[in-house]
């Protein structure tokens, strides 16, 4: 029977008890990053935030982490190409359903207008800027369009968001064909 080398076993022990890699609980994602679809993702654009301070520099979104990036979730912001214009995204995996519906209603309250109802697991609106965006949650998983330019844009954008977190959902979900 070999055992594991020095190198491995101080590998296995810097990375921690559930090792490099984890599954988030109830989205059976290996990383939040597997939600975005390749079409008309901006080449280089995807980048990993941990904390409010990491979104900033891609996004100013409040001084306050309203998305409560506090090291439990798993965040990727986004570029998209759309309609000769970019559009902003962002993909949150959140340890239970239970935070990640809490932050959707907080989030919604802050960034739309009155419109926005916490109990609906998708909105799209029209934002001060002449900008679309959308919100919709699958699960454990949040997903955002933070700036769109036009209303098909966004939910185009935001349906295949949201078709690959629902098909993240399940454990023994493969992942979706690219559309």
């Amino acid at each position: 029977m070999r055992t594991a080398g020095p190198l491995l076993l101080a590998f296995l022990a810097l990375a921690g008890p559930a090792g490099p890699a984890r599954a988030w609980p109830m989205s059976g994602l290996a990383s939040v990053r597997d939600v975005l679809p390749a079409e008309g993702l901006v080449g280089g654009s995807v980048a990993e935030v941990r904390s409010q301070a990491a979104l900033d520099a891609h996004y100013y979104l409040a001084d306050e982490s309203v998305l409560e990036l506090d090291g439990r979730a798993e965040a990727v912001f986004a570029r998209y190409r759309s309609g000769g214009a970019e559009a902003l995204v962002l993909a949150l995996a959140y340890p239970d359903e239970g935070t990640a519906k809490r932050v959707q209603g907080r989030f919604g309250r802050d960034f739309f207008s009155r419109a926005f109802d916490p109990e609906r697991d998708r909105f799209v609106e029209e934002i001060e800027s002449g900008d679309f965006a959308g919100l919709a949650r699958a699960g454990t998983v949040l997903v955002v369009v933070l700036e769109a330019p036009s209303r098909r844009g966004c939910e185009d954008l935001l349906r295949r968001l949201e078709e690959r977190a629902r098909a993240y959902g399940s454990r023994d979900a493969a992942p979706p064909d690219e559309m």
